[in-house]
This record gives structure tokens, C-alpha cells and sequence, in this order.
């Protein structure tokens, strides 16, 4: 079981390599990131959880606030630790499109790692839904699962080549996750 100081640690590489990605060729990130990317980045920060630690149990959650429940976000949760890396999208968000609790709250981490007593998520969102995810996503659909798979790779594989040219060697634990099967792709693909 990771600590939380593992969780953070990953949760913050995986959030710079999707900050350091090529937005437009890489599958499941949007190039408005972080903003309207909370659900996709969760799933695909899941995915890397679920890689590295198997046996996990996470939790997703969908949760909202505003009039209406207008504002929406998503996160996981492993254990009591909350693990949020799209939250500063509320950073760059207009004043006028956010409520005031929102507002009063910013600024708002990057990557917010806490435990879930101690998380401001719980006082600005209600909570509306929230799903198991586990190794093999086996309530998820085939062709989800291997657009996570291929955005996933992309993003290792992106990274892999960004700290080979500019470290000479990889580091991270992130790198060290064993390549999964893909799907031959085509050149439109990649």
C-alpha cells in the first residue's frame, strides 16, 4: 500500500508530464489542460496508480457546487487520501463563471494530495457520485480502457524522451513501469 508521500510524488510527476506533453497528439489530454480536464486526467492518473500498485482500490469521485451544481470536478480518492491534480484550473478560471466560495478559497494547488479530513474539496463540492476503479477497469468499456492505455503510453513514452534528451537517464519511478501491449497503430494514430 503507498503512503502518502508516495501518492504525492507520483501525482506530481504524472501531473508534469501532462503539463509537458504534446496536447494535440496525445489521447485523452485536451490542450485547455487543466481547465475542463479534471474526469480525463483522473482516469488516466488512475490507470498509472493501478500500474504501479495493482492491488489499490481507488475511488473516483464526481462531485459539483454553484447554482445549479454549474461547477463541476473530479478526483480520486485511495483510502482517506485525496488526490487532485486539476484543481488550479479554478486559478484561471473568470471570477464569473465560479461561485464565491470558489473564489475566497483560491489560489488552489497544482496537484493537491491530502487526507481527506483535512481536504477543502469536501466544504466547496458536493458529492455526487462516486465509482471503484481497479486494476483492469472491469466496469469500464474496451475502447475507453485502450484510450487510456494509449494516451498512458504516450505520455511515459513522451517522457521517457524528454529526460533522455535532457537528463541522459531516467530517474523517475514513472519510467520504470513495465510497457504494455498496444495495439498496432497507425501512423494517424500517433
Amino acid at each position: 500500500m503507498p503512503t502518502i508521500d508516495e501518492l504525492k510524488e507520483e501525482a506530481c510527476k504524472f501531473r508534469e508530464f501532462i503539463e509537458s506533453c504534446d496536447k494535440e497528439n496525445t489521447k485523452l489530454v485536451i490542450d485547455c489542460f487543466p481547465i475542463m480536464s479534471c474526469k480525463l486526467s483522473s482516469m488516466l492518473l488512475s490507470y498509472h496508480f493501478l500500474e504501479l500498485w495493482r492491488d489499490l482500490e481507488i475511488k473516483s469521485i464526481s462531485a459539483s457546487t454553484g447554482k445549479n451544481g454549474q461547477i463541476t470536478h473530479y478526483w480520486l480518492e485511495i483510502n482517506d487520501v485525496v488526490i487532485d491534480i486539476t484543481g488550479d484550473q479554478y486559478n484561471l478560471i473568470n471570477d464569473s463563471e465560479l461561485n464565491k466560495a470558489i473564489v475566497k478559497n483560491r489560489p488552489f494547488e497544482v496537484v493537491h494530495v491530502a487526507n481527506k479530513a483535512e481536504s477543502y474539496l469536501y466544504d466547496l463540492f458536493k458529492i455526487l457520485e462516486t465509482d471503484s476503479l481497479v486494476y483492469g477497469f472491469p466496469c469500464i468499456g474496451e475502447d475507453f480502457i485502450e484510450d487510456m492505455e494509449l494516451g498512458y503510453n504516450q505520455l511515459l513514452n513522451q517522457a521517457t524522451c524528454s529526460n533522455n534528451s535532457s537528463q541522459g537517464k531516467i530517474k523517475s519511478k514513472i519510467t520504470k513501469t513495465p510497457t504494455l501491449k498496444l495495439n498496432a497503430l497507425s501512423s494517424s494514430d500517433s
